[in-house]
């Protein structure tokens, strides 16, 4: 049974952000207490202090000192659900000294812990006015601007600047589009402007590594993106040209044979991922590091924000994309590359060129 549900402000010890806001939930359970800690970097008017994997001890040992909870409670980290990703839930635990271990549970998992409905966590705090007013009044308390533009470090500015200078014009990518362009043109037209992926998958936007030629075994992909927070998104593409169709000729029951050799070789990278996927998972926070620091490895392209605020002990999300072939009838094929995606197991998302540009945001 839940017993509160309030905005909570801590103290983060650091002096350029001084405080920090979460949404704490307290449940009641059985003679137990747990606290569902949710994170709010991306509510209202977005981010203000660190996030709730970066301050979790802190949290922790806020509400025990203020009372809300005691030692011993049982405590689950919250993320809510973007665009990309669904919601994630961790199980925290916290040794003598104080340092956080985090669990990934199930949201079915949490509310058995929790002793609720799972329909607690289907209204995002985004839509609870209440609590968005709250929010926005506290952060106001201790940065009396923050509503207005954010005034970002004078690195992240050059660097948008910087990438914003080089960027290639979704016009030319259109017309090389229409031109019926093949493989190795297309790629090397990405491999120019790898803000072109970023654009479409980045999230949040502008906090991003983006790769070419991707080892993973003995093979790679065409591109990989590294992007998220929290945990860390890996999104691998594999494209083909835009000089045949989607479909087969006369038919929308059928791919065509580039489309399934695309998918072939990018399920074949994601099965040897899978199959040491805790191997998988350091080995792309080294090569996250590695590009962070300004190793150009594997054509490393990093956005505006250098260093993503991911945790590397956490579990990765990866994700695939195949990106070949032309649209002819969108309706039809739209439908097909649905039933397509939800059948197979993990999914591959299918974009044709056509469906792909429409996504980028530039002129």
């Amino acid at each position: 049974m839940k017993i509160s549900d309030f905005a909570f402000q801590f103290e983060t010890l650091r002096g350029n952000r001084p405080y920090g806001l979460c949404r704490v939930r307290i449940f009641h359970s059985d003679g137990t207490i747990a606290a569902v800690l949710t994170d709010l970097t991306s509510v209202g008017q977005g981010a203000q202090g660190p996030s709730v994997t970066n301050a979790v001890e802190l949290i922790h040992a806020a509400l025990i000192r203020r009372g809300f909870i005691r030692y011993g409670a049982t405590i689950v980290e919250h993320y809510e659900a973007t665009k990309f990703r669904a919601a994630t839930f961790d199980l925290v635990s916290f040794s003598a000294g104080g340092s956080p271990k985090w669990d990934t549970i199930s949201l079915e998992v949490a509310c058995k812990l929790l002793n609720c409905n799972s329909d607690e966590f289907d209204t995002p705090t985004e839509k609870n006015a209440a609590l968005l007013t709250e929010i926005e009044r506290l952060r106001s308390t201790f940065d009396p601007f923050f509503s207005s533009p954010h005034l970002e470090d004078p690195v992240v500015v050059n660097r948008r600047l910087n990438i914003e200078e080089k960027m290639t014009r979704k016009y030319d990518l259109v017309a090389a589009i229409e031109a019926n362009s093949g493989e190795r043109q297309l790629q090397q037209i990405l491999k120019e402007d790898l803000s072109l992926i970023a654009e479409v998958y980045a999230d949040p936007d502008d906090e991003y590594i983006c790769f070419s030629e991707f080892p993973i075994g003995d093979g790679f992909v065409d591109f990989a993106i590294f992007t998220g927070r929290s945990r860390m998104d890996v999104i691998l593409v594999e494209i083909k040209g835009a000089d045949f169709n989607l479909i087969t000729s006369g038919s929308y029951a059928n791919f065509s044979s580039k489309v399934n050799e695309a998918v072939q070789q990018i399920r074949a990278r994601i099965g040897v991922a899978y199959r040491d996927l805790d191997r998988f998972r350091k080995e792309v926070h080294r090569i996250r590091v590695e590009a962070e620091s300004g190793k150009p490895i594997y054509g490393a392209f990093l956005g505006p924000h250098c260093s993503l605020e991911v945790d590397p002990n956490k579990d990765i999300n990866i994700r695939s994309v195949v990106i070949a072939g032309r649209t002819l009838n969108d309706l039809e094929e739209s439908r097909l590359r649905h039933e397509y995606e939800w059948s197979m197991k993990p999914s591959v998302k299918i974009e044709t060129w056509d469906s792909w540009v429409r996504k980028l945001r530039r002129l």
